[in-house]
């Protein structure tokens, strides 16, 4: 039986994380855009980009239930590293020399903090 997903630890700095809802990764290190010169023939550009991921996280985000407050100090961290780890699948993602992108916002009904992505420089997948 196929399992394309599920379960996902997520590690930040060495540090357990309760994340929510889907992670999405983009981890190419490029952007291939194709436009038409003017006889209909194609070109294409190529353009560097950053390895991200999109996530949201529970209010109380490690695995001690400790609040940890989104402000300038955590945003302006830098050299982090992050492992994804899919448990029913076994794949482990690892983004290194990260930092946290994107203006946080937390719902105090749910307790989820949305608006923030990871940025990394180097990909790997095991």
């Amino acid at each position: 039986m196929h399992t394309p997903g599920g379960r996902v630890s997520t590690v930040i700095g060495g540090v357990q994380y309760s994340s929510r809802g889907t992670i999405k990764l983009n981890v190419s290190s490029i952007n291939v855009n194709v436009a038409s010169n003017g006889d209909g023939t194609n070109y294409r550009t190529v353009t560097a980009k950053p390895r991200t991921a999109e996530i949201s996280f529970d209010r109380l985000v490690d695995n001690n239930g400790t609040p940890l407050k989104w402000n300038e100090t955590v945003m302006l961290m830098t050299n982090l590293s992050v492992t994804f780890y899919e448990q029913d699948t076994g794949a482990t993602h690892l983004l290194t020399n990260a930092c946290f992108t994107g203006d946080p916002g937390q719902d105090l009904g749910s307790g989820e903090v949305s608006g923030v992505g990871i940025a990394a420089d180097t990909y790997e997948t095991i």
